[in-house]
């Protein structure tokens, strides 16, 4: 799966609809214990993190959230709300990264480069992340910080903190939903090297020299999203970021020679939510 990081804080810009807090639900609004979101869209992104090859994806939207407890998706991942109470919503958390494979196949790709930079560099197998996230909301402000360990695959540890200002244009139809905001990923040593460490290996067989990445900014950016309600329960979405990686990843052969520490992504995707 490229881009797994870039990918899924699109997929989280996605999974807020205009049925989540952003909007509010009326006291008029039926309460359901079932919330399931069904949809479909595309991305415009790196073809993995550092990539200065870009490509179209297509990925399915897939949300489910019982009453104010569990949520799953695709994004978000897998968690429980053990608190969700004045403004605090805290509890643990599971998320996959999906493989990075050296060979540049990706069965998402509808269209872009088939990137020939990682050859040589070995796969990154998927890995499951467990860990827990904080998320405390003062309208118009939500801010979230999340802590995984890898328990396979990249075996290392990853941390992501966001800020986003969130809010509603209605004064020309149909109100439209949005949400932007700076947002920051960290990582130890173990992850680092994992996705942009080089051994001796990796360096025959790439041709790169070889680098030891300590932990520390993966990348800082900004990011955001539209949404438009076409009906009660489809909307059309719209989103997009910019992250600059952080020097124990810019400084990775793979990126200077091969990368780029600029990155961008850009989507659109239409949802269709109902419940029971």
């Amino acid at each position: 799966m490229p881009s797994q990081r870039l990918l899924a804080v699109s997929l989280i810009a996605v999974t807020l609809t205009p049925h989540s807090s952003i909007a509010g639900d009326s006291p008029d609004t039926p309460k359901t214990d079932w919330n399931i979101t069904l949809g479909a869209g595309t991305i415009y992104a790196p073809a993995f993190v550092g990539s200065n090859d870009y490509q179209l994806i297509a990925y399915p939207d897939l949300k489910v959230e019982y009453k104010d407890t569990f949520f799953a998706s695709v994004g978000e991942g897998v968690g429980y709300n053990a608190i969700n109470s004045d403004g605090w919503r805290v509890g643990p958390i599971a998320k996959y990264a999906f493989e990075r494979n050296d060979n540049g196949k990706n069965s998402f790709r509808v269209t872009g480069t088939e990137s020939k930079a990682l050859r040589g560099l070995g796969d990154v197998d998927g890995t499951l992340e467990l860990g827990g996230f904080v998320e405390y909301t003062y309208e118009p402000l939500t801010y979230k910080v999340e802590l995984r360990q890898g328990v396979n695959g990249h075996e290392g540890m990853i941390g992501e903190t966001s800020l986003n200002y969130t809010g509603s244009i209605d004064r020309f139809g149909p109100p439209v939903f949005y949400a932007f905001g700076p947002r920051v990923t960290f990582a130890d040593s173990d992850y680092n090297n994992a996705y942009f460490g080089i051994n001796q290996t990796q360096s025959i067989n790439s041709g790169l020299s070889r680098y030891s990445a300590d932990g520390g900014l993966v990348s800082y950016g900004i990011g955001g999203f539209v949404s438009l309600p076409v009906s009660d329960s489809v909307s059309v979405s719209a989103f997009g970021g910019y992250d600059h990686l952080g020097s124990e990843v810019a400084d990775s052969p793979l990126i200077k020679q091969r990368g780029s520490e600029n990155q961008f992504v850009s989507g659109l995707s239409v949802s269709y939510q109902f419940g029971y």
